[in-house]
């Protein structure tokens, strides 16, 4: 299973880009930092890949913009992330 795990400055600002991106129709959900990744609030964005880089250009435009970003993969229960790149011209 591959996912992307988002951070944000702060924990008001994940549940805002959460509640912003919900009303758009997109499968986000608000979780917990994984414990293999130390950064941000310590609360993360959970998005599926194909719509990470339309969810940070939605939330960009409302001044929410995502602060860093990996992709988790999943397999035979060992999760491994990767930091990866949101292009900011979107």
């Amino acid at each position: 299973m591959i996912e992307v795990i988002a951070g944000f400055e702060n924990v008001s600002r994940a549940i805002m880009a959460e509640q912003a991106l919900t009303e758009q129709g997109f499968d986000v959900r608000v979780m917990p930092m994984p414990s293999g990744i130390r950064a941000g609030c310590g609360f993360c964005l959970r998005f599926l890949p194909e719509d990470i880089e339309k969810a940070a250009a939605f939330l960009r435009e409302r001044g929410l913009s995502i602060k860093e970003a990996w992709e988790k993969k999943e397999l035979q229960f060992q999760q491994s992330y990767r930091k990866v790149v949101i292009h900011e011209g979107q």
